[in-house]
């Protein structure tokens, strides 16, 4: 209950800012968010009922699932202020890195709801719960992969950019804009907390012929580490991009350079899109 109450809580700042802001580019955090809301509710309608209930086989696969939501609005920020700084800073073209990536996150989106609907409904089969399994497990693994690399890749065009002479100009900007990074580092380091955390729970559980599977795993069997590396990680996840509001740092949409804020900073004394202040 409690964590049904924060996110909700959660979901309803970054809709208001979402509106009073035109920050359209967030509507995957607010997806992200009603989604875990709804995940926890079913949890909640799940108590007492028969296992494996419908609720529950939903409350699993949303709550496996929906983080991989939080790691495609990261790649959303990113590619903004790259495209705000200049993509000319990427180790690669920065098109190709959101394309890729989000691809790659539907794909991971795709195996973990699937793997986890199928390892909750194979009662009695142990099979199933085996193929199930491994599909849940390559999601996950797949998203660690693929979000470790876009990070790396994302520090490397922090790196470059905010040692380049020709940006000296726009310190300011850049220091504003140093927050927003601070903000991207938390998040995917506590996402991929919680995605380290899921996989090796999911590849410890055995499957039997009893029920969904052996339930006598460490993790597995004890709640409190379900809310410590899953439920406080993803909310903070989404906290975290309240507290230091993409908005405040860039502009409404893209096709601004870093150059134009600094032009118009320097005309007006202040920013035209920093909303938030």
């Amino acid at each position: 209950i409690v964590f049904l109450t924060l996110f909700l809580v959660a979901w309803m700042i970054h809709t208001v800012q979402a509106i009073r802001f035109r920050s359209l580019f967030m509507w995957v955090i607010l997806v992200a968010g009603a989604t875990e809301w709804v995940g926890y509710m079913l949890c909640l309608f799940a108590i007492g009922q028969e296992s494996p209930s419908s609720y529950l086989v939903a409350c699993q696969a949303i709550l496996v699932a929906a983080p991989a939501l939080l790691v495609a609005q990261d790649y959303i920020i990113v590619e903004r202020m790259m495209d705000f700084t200049g993509k000319e800073y990427g180790p690669v073209g920065r098109n190709e890195i959101t394309k890729v990536f989000l691809g790659a996150d539907m794909i991971a989106i795709a195996l973990q709801a699937v793997g986890t609907s199928m390892l909750t409904d194979a009662l009695g089969e142990p099979h199933q719960a085996r193929v199930a399994q491994k599909i849940l497990v390559t999601g996950l693994l797949l998203q660690i992969i693929t979000f470790g690399i876009y990070t790396v890749l994302a520090i490397l065009f922090d790196f470059r950019s905010s040692r380049d002479p020709a940006l000296r100009a726009y310190k300011t900007q850049l220091e504003s804009l140093r927050m927003l990074w601070i903000a991207f580092y938390i998040s995917a380091a506590l996402i991929t907390i919680r995605t380290i955390y899921r996989t090796v729970e999911f590849m410890n559980v055995v499957p039997s012929s009893s029920g969904l599977y052996n339930q006598d795993g460490y993790l597995f069997n004890r709640e409190w580490w379900f809310f410590v590396f899953e439920s406080v990680p993803i909310l903070f996840s989404v906290i975290v991009f309240s507290i230091w509001h993409p908005r405040a740092y860039l502009p409404p949409r893209k096709g601004f350079h870093i150059s134009e804020g600094y032009k118009e900073q320097r005309k007006t004394g202040i920013s035209r899109w920093c909303g938030l202040r």
